[in-house]
């Protein structure tokens, strides 16, 4: 089956949510996605009921275990009736995410094919694959760094790249062959991590959506979206950071949202 643009989220994700430097956690039950592409390498284990993962090329797979989804992959989630599990998304940037990668890559299967993910399930993480981390290029490693103190987000590339000595276009190389991503995606997900830190706090989406960088509320949106295939409202309430009956926003001590 092709993934579906217009699919409606029917079973919704409610549990909790851990945001630590690098990684975001979410465990509780597993809800249905819109198709999507996250900019960093899901590590998805189902310990209750199953989930099915569709790939853009029509292929599905039933899993009742794990799955390794690399990161800038687009793929549909559709849960069955009483799925549960742990989602956890882990910045390329990182460590961990630079050896889930090379693991990945150590595979020799294609990313982009639903089968993949299930068998990256035991190669990937247990490691059986091999792979090494490959260190970070020290203009990039000063990029990522610079782009995510900046106050309002990371800037425009050939701003980043002026500031750390670089060309643009070997700065964008860098971004594409250590992280597996273009330049533009990383910066969205830096954005986004900190409107979900801002959620989490206390603001409302629109003051998020401001504080991260984002042009406006729609743009966060879109984002959001584009990155976990539901929107920012059905995010939060998925975290257990937004009351049902007063719809406002609440801040969860501790960095753990629940339902």
């Amino acid at each position: 089956m092709v993934l579906h643009e217009t699919l409606s989220v029917q079973r919704r994700w409610s549990g909790a949510v851990t945001v630590e430097p690098g990684r975001l956690a979410f465990s509780g039950a597993i809800g249905s996605s819109a198709p999507h592409a996250h900019a960093c390498v899901q590590v998805l284990m189902v310990t209750v009921g199953e989930v099915v993962l569709a790939d853009v090329y029509g292929g599905e797979v039933t899993t009742r275990g794990g799955a390794v989804i690399p990161a800038g992959v687009r793929h549909e989630v559709r849960a069955l009736p009483g799925a549960r599990g742990v989602s956890t998304y882990v910045d390329p940037s990182t460590a961990a995410g630079r050896l889930l990668a090379a693991r990945v890559a150590a595979s020799h299967c294609e990313g982009d094919r639903v089968a993949s993910w299930v068998a990256f399930a035991t190669s990937a993480v247990s490691g059986e694959e091999g792979g090494v981390e490959v260190p970070l290029h020290p203009r990039l490693d000063r990029a990522l760094r610079l782009g995510v103190q900046r106050a309002g987000g990371p800037p425009e590339l050939v701003e980043l790249a002026a500031a750390v000595g670089i060309s643009p276009s070997r700065l964008g190389h860098l971004f594409a062959d250590q992280l597996g991503l273009a330049y533009p995606a990383w910066r969205r997900w830096v954005c986004l991590r900190r409107a979900v830190e801002a959620v989490r706090a206390g603001a409302t989406l629109t003051e998020a959506a401001h504080d991260a960088g984002f042009a406006d509320s729609a743009h966060l949106s879109r984002t959001c979206r584009a990155m976990f295939g539901l929107t920012p409202t059905e995010a939060v309430r998925a975290a257990g950071w937004r009351d049902e009956g007063s719809g406002s926003v609440q801040a969860i001590g501790g960095g753990i949202g629940r339902l």
